[in-house]
């Protein structure tokens, strides 16, 4: 079928001709760009033309940071997200509690000590109040600690004699007790958890699908397991998953994945492979980010999650097999030592790589100029300034913070930069992501004037950091990130024109989301177009 949207305001992403008034899409492609007169020039009846005056149209919009099934099973679980002290947290997980069958674990995440009226973290004993009898699991916000029971800890073995693995921490109190928080080394609890099915992991895709396309994406980077791939290629085979996926694999899945033919590039239009996904440090809220200097007030510099010797062979595998390599480094040490990998690996396996260093929340200035010359994305989520900022300041100090979330610093030197979220850990609605960048609040308008306003960006600028950038890094740049003849018919389409963004960011919503051409989701009276 063929489809013309006319008498609106396209944003090409195109250099030479950003921006258009009409377009042509047929069979999952963008057939034409132009003008209403050269447009509507010779369409035949059939053609569905939609007029959407008023209405700003752009690529369609790219998640360059996500964790699909992971948000799906959290609009599951106990959700503690924005909950203001421990006692409402408490509440919220006792009430998921007297629902749960007797002896089944009780999952949540969400919850944020430093938001807490308390301002401090909590321990097993909170827990153990109202949970004896089930293990509790509860996720901090960020993603990189754990907040357990005593029946959790029992489950899985952990005692006062128990070893904490390398690149993690289990806290103990003077007595050398687990005191209930886990840091980094997740699995020592989470591999006692029942494994999530095949069937709920495909219940948990339809549902984080709806939610995104209602947001405006059209497509999602997921960093998660190759199960999750199979989850999602059963979908596809299904006719069901309509979002389009680059999948990224953790390394020590990669010799099975290669064994199914599950290769660098392989896949579909709706689902491929491309990248390793590497851990190298742990979350700001924390205090595990890898930092060149200690945290405000305290001795430690935060965690390593690889040694040296790790991160060169896990470079290297991937490297061998054509994969590039998304490493997640938060802390300026951790960036570092990225690009301290990148470089070493790169003079034996010279590429091209389409090499990204996820988060990049604080670097070091003298890194900057290096991570331009080699051409590394930064993979970054401008959603978790408004959350993050007052925590940045208490933790690194001002002087820090000076280079920390430098998106402007680092677009004007020359560094390849895609917007995400990180969802589960923040919204996953652009809009958000797009707001922050531009204004560097958080929702009370706070810091007055914008957090470091200098590193600001432009409404258009947040615009490509959700398109054209991520098209590259997925290997998909010839196919998507802009509106030109030939690429695929991924479009958002907002419901104000932004011919004044400034003003217009915080009243607009996502109208449209168009996925192959296929109109997936239309704002109603009673939809919006949250995350």
């Amino acid at each position: 079928m063929k489809r013309a949207i006319v008498s609106t305001r396209i944003y090409t992403g195109v250099k030479e001709a950003p921006f258009a008034q009409a377009l042509l899409m047929e069979d999952g492609l963008i057939t034409r760009v132009g003008t209403n007169q050269e447009i509507l020039a010779g369409l035949d009846t059939e053609t569905q033309i939609t007029s959407l005056s008023g209405r700003l149209v752009v690529p369609g919009l790219v998640d360059a940071h996500s964790h699909l099934v992971g948000y799906g099973l959290h609009l599951t679980r106990v959700n503690l997200a924005g909950l203001p002290s421990k006692a409402a947290c408490l509440t919220a997980i006792k009430k998921a509690i007297d629902h749960a069958k007797p002896g089944t674990w009780v999952l949540g995440r969400g919850w944020n000590h430093h938001f807490w009226e308390e301002k401090e973290e909590p321990c097993k004993a909170d827990l153990d109040a109202i949970s004896p009898d089930h293990p509790v699991v509860m996720t901090r916000a960020c993603g990189h600690l754990i907040w357990v029971n005593s029946k959790a800890l029992d489950v899985a073995g952990i005692t006062r004699e128990t070893l904490t693995p390398e690149g993690g921490q289990i806290d103990r109190d003077p007595d050398g007790h687990p005191t209930g928080i886990i840091r980094e080394c997740l699995e020592v609890i989470r591999q006692h958890i029942p494994t999530v099915t095949r069937k709920e992991r495909k219940e948990a895709i339809l549902k984080a699908q709806d939610k995104s396309v209602a947001c405006g994406l059209t497509g999602m980077h997921s960093c998660e397991e190759l199960e999750d791939f199979l989850a999602l290629k059963e979908l596809e085979d299904e006719g069901k998953l309509k979002l389009r996926i680059c999948h990224l694999l953790p390394p020590e899945e990669l010799e099975k994945a290669d064994k199914m033919g599950i290769t660098a590039g392989s896949g579909s239009e709706r689902l491929w492979h491309t990248h390793v996904k590497l851990f190298l440090d742990g979350s700001l809220g924390a205090e595990t980010a890898w930092m060149l200097s200690p945290y405000e007030g305290e001795k430690g510099c935060g965690l390593a999650c690889l040694t040296k010797g790790e991160l060169t062979r896990h470079i290297e595998a991937a490297y061998k097999t054509g994969r590039s390599v998304a490493i997640h480094a938060i802390g300026d040490r951790a960036v570092k030592g990225a690009l301290d990998g990148f470089e070493k690996l790169r003079k034996t396996y010279p590429g091209p790589w389409r090499d990204r260093i996820e988060h990049v929340q604080r670097i070091a200035p003298k890194d900057i100029t290096r991570m331009a010359r080699m051409n590394v994305t930064a993979s970054v989520q401008p959603g978790f300034l408004p959350t993050d900022w007052k925590t940045a300041q208490a933790k690194w100090g001002l002087e820090r913070c000076e280079t920390g979330y430098a998106w402007k610093t680092l677009l004007d030197a020359g560094i390849p930069m895609q917007f995400g979220s990180d969802v589960p850990v923040e919204p996953n609605a652009p809009l958000i992501g797009i707001r922050a960048a531009m204004e560097r609040t958080d929702q009370e308008n706070e810091p007055c004037g914008g957090w470091f306003p200098k590193q600001k960006l432009s409404f258009w600028q947040a615009i490509d950091g959700y398109t054209k950038i991520a098209a590259w890094t997925a290997g998909v740049d010839s196919l998507s990130g802009t509106i030109e003849p030939g690429k695929w018919a991924d479009l958002t389409v907002f419901d104000q024109d932004f011919s004044d963004p400034e003003s217009q960011i915080r009243t607009a919503q996502v109208l449209k989301t168009f996925i192959a051409g296929e109109e997936l989701f239309k704002k109603t009276e009673m939809t919006q177009s949250v995350g």
